[in-house]
């Protein structure tokens, strides 16, 4: 298949690849299409296999964004792709080709080691100097961006419903968690530490992928990525246990000890915070570039702010507001995925 690019556009990708001595291409495969627009490319030659990313030009996601962050995990060890070549202005970055082995399709096979491999490279992430000459502070602003992806592309427009006592009750609980993050303690958190964006590279590390969002945060963003996994449903002793051993790793690596209860306490009102990002996002993401696959996730999101925010008291009136978003969320999908 031939990507979808400009003269230019081919005259850079063939020219990085000689100039990097992976000789002539002679082949390309498309990948996986993302939640975004950008778009993913395996070109091979006789001596190389790398993937193509290309950018298009006027989105949040920028060829700077992921080079700045990228050379500086890779330079902190963190276990992110070599970039061999990029061009800002062209929007396209070639980099090392970890495989195909993506955690979300593996991890059933022995989900323990899987965990352990990326609680490993968390680890990594969150040991790194917060510079903020190159990660933003995650503040209300952001928050507050969130939120209004959520209620515009996912309460009003999705959902298409109109109720202001109901939106309220929600935006309330909401707004209560994110002010409990900005206690928790501060690390570099890669923002989307999830079984999609973990790779089993070939010497049986995990590879961390699609980092160019990061930001300084707390500490429990990231592990809510990690174990309130959308593909999979572990029983929950298994969970904690992997709790356990994130929270042994954080004390000896970090010097961080916490109470356990506390530990997941960070990660639950985290978790809740990502999941109404996430709804935002992918409604917003449906509705401008018409992608169907992540609205199924949609049902597993309501089901993890329900069942989370139900364990505390604070968050009671929260919880049973997005109980209400079940019936409406059900009639939508059935519409849009027969």
């Amino acid at each position: 298949m031939n990507p979808n690019l400009s003269s230019v556009q081919k005259s850079w990708l063939e020219n990085s690849f000689k100039t990097n001595g992976f000789g002539k291409i002679l082949s390309t495969e498309q990948l996986r299409i993302e939640s975004s627009e950008r778009e993913f490319f395996r070109i091979r030659s006789l001596k190389n296999s790398s993937i193509l990313m290309k950018v298009p030009s006027g989105i949040e996601e920028s060829v700077f964004s992921f080079i700045t962050k990228g050379n500086y995990f890779y330079k902190n060890n963190v276990n992110v792709p070599k970039i061999f070549s990029y061009d800002e202005d062209l929007g396209l970055i070639l980099v090392e080709d970890f495989g195909d082995k993506i955690f979300q399709f593996n991890l059933s096979q022995d989900p323990d080691v899987y965990h352990e491999l990326a609680i490993n490279e968390l680890i990594k992430i969150q040991s790194i100097d917060k510079n903020v000459g190159i990660f933003r502070k995650l503040d209300s602003s952001i928050f507050e961006m969130n939120w209004g992806l959520f209620e515009k592309y996912f309460f009003y427009n999705f959902l298409d419903l109109s109720d202001g006592q109901l939106l309220k009750e929600i935006k309330e609980g909401y707004e209560f968690v994110c002010n409990q993050l900005k206690s928790q303690p501060e690390v570099v958190c890669h923002y989307d530490f999830e079984c999609r964006n973990l790779i089993l590279t070939k010497d049986k590390m995990a590879g961390v992928l699609d980092f160019q969002d990061a930001v300084i945060g707390p500490i429990g963003i990231d592990p809510a990525s990690l174990f309130k996994d959308l593909y999979h449903n572990w029983p929950e002793e298994k969970i904690q246990n992997w709790y356990c051993k994130y929270n042994a790793k954080i004390k000896k690596e970090l010097g961080m000890e916490l109470n356990l209860k506390l530990l997941v306490k960070f990660i639950d009102f985290a978790s809740i915070q990502r999941q109404i990002r996430i709804l935002g996002k992918l409604s917003q993401v449906y509705e401008q570039l018409n992608r169907l696959e992540r609205t199924k996730d949609f049902p597993i999101l309501i089901n993890y702010l329900q069942n989370t925010s139900r364990n505390y008291l604070e968050l009671e009136n929260f919880s049973g507001s997005i109980f209400l978003l079940n019936e409406p969320l059900k009639i939508k999908l059935e519409k849009i995925l027969l």
